[in-house]
C-alpha cells in the first residue's frame, strides 16, 4: 500500500531527467526533459528525487522543481547498506550510484529469485542480486555512444558523417562500420562473459540499448523501463513510513 497518494519521482541521469508520476502504486505519467511539465493538474504529495549528477546541479534541480511544488514533501534519496529487504555489495554502500541500486531494489522486488540488471545508456552498468536479496556486485562500462565520441575525441583521422553509418554485412568495410560495429561487438562480449556466469539468473533490461544488446545475444530478457522509478518509489515509501 502506497504511504503518500501522489508521488512524483525524479530520476536524475547523467545526460537526461526523467519524470515519473505515481497514483497509489500506478504510473501515471512519464516525462524525459529538462523541466517537470505542470501544466496536467499533477500535484504530489511527496517528491522522491535520485540524482547521480553533483551536489552542486543537484541542489539547483531541487531549488527549480521544489519551487514548482511549494508544498509537496522533499526526500532526497541515497545509497544505504540495506533497504527494502535488499543488502549493498560495497563495502562504502554511499559509493554505489543511486540508480543502479534502485534498479537493484525494483528487480529483486518484481521478480523474487536471482537477477541481472542491465541498464544501457550513458554507460553500460550490470548489477546482480542474488534470491536472498543480497546485491552481490556489478560493472560499469562506457555506453555506445560514449566508446565512439572516445576514439573521435582522441584520434585525428577516425572520422565519417552520420549518413555513412549504414548496416552492413561481414566485416566492417568503412571506417563508420568499423568503429559503430566494433562498439558493439565489444558491448555485447562484455555481456556474454556475465552470461555465462549467470545463466540462471532472470535478466531484466532497462535504459535505451539494453533490450537490442540481449537480443542479440539471445538472452532471454524482460523489459523494464521504469525500473529505477519504482526502486525510488519502494525505498521512499520504506522511509515515509518509518518517519512517521
Amino acid at each position: 500500500m502506497s504511504v503518500a497518494t501522489k508521488v512524483l519521482v525524479v530520476d536524475a541521469g547523467n545526460t537526461s531527467i526523467k519524470f515519473t508520476a505515481f497514483e497509489d502504486e500506478s504510473v501515471l505519467w512519464v516525462h524525459r526533459g529538462d523541466h517537470c511539465p505542470t501544466d496536467n493538474g499533477f500535484v504530489p504529495d511527496v517528491i522522491y528525487f535520485a540524482s547521480v549528477r553533483s551536489k552542486e546541479q543537484s541542489a539547483l534541480m531541487h531549488a527549480d522543481i521544489q519551487a514548482e511544488y511549494p508544498n509537496s514533501r522533499w526526500m532526497t534519496l541515497t545509497s544505504q547498506a540495506t533497504a527494502c529487504g535488499v543488502h549493498n555489495a560495497y563495502f562504502e554502500p554511499e559509493r554505489l550510484g543511486v540508480d543502479r541500486w534502485l534498479g537493484v531494489i525494483a528487480a529483486h522486488h518484481i521478480e523474487g529469485g536471482g537477477v541481472v540488471v542491465v541498464d544501457a545508456g550513458t554507460a553500460i552498468k550490470v548489477d546482480v542480486v542474488d534470491k536472498a536479496g543480497v546485491h552481490l556486485g556489478g560493472y560499469i562500462t562506457p555506453g555506445l555512444a560514449m566508446m565512439e565520441e572516445s576514439l573521435l575525441v582522441n584520434t585525428a583521422r577516425i572520422r565519417y558523417d552520420s549518413n555513412e553509418v549504414v548496416v552492413g554485412e561481414g566485416l566492417p568495410n568503412s571506417t563508420a562500420r568499423a568503429v559503430t560495429e566494433g562498439c558493439y561487438e565489444m558491448a555485447l562480449g562484455f555481456l556474454e562473459r556475465i552470461y555465462q556466469q549467470y545463466k540462471e539468473y532472470k535478466w531484466i533490461a532497462t535504459g535505451g540499448d539494453a533490450e537490442s544488446l540481449l537480443k542479440r545475444l539471445g538472452v532471454p530478457v524482460e523489459r523494464k523501463p521504469n525500473l529505477v522509478a519504482i526502486g525510488a518509489k519502494l525505498v521512499g515509501d520504506e522511509q515515509l513510513r518509518g518517519n512517521k
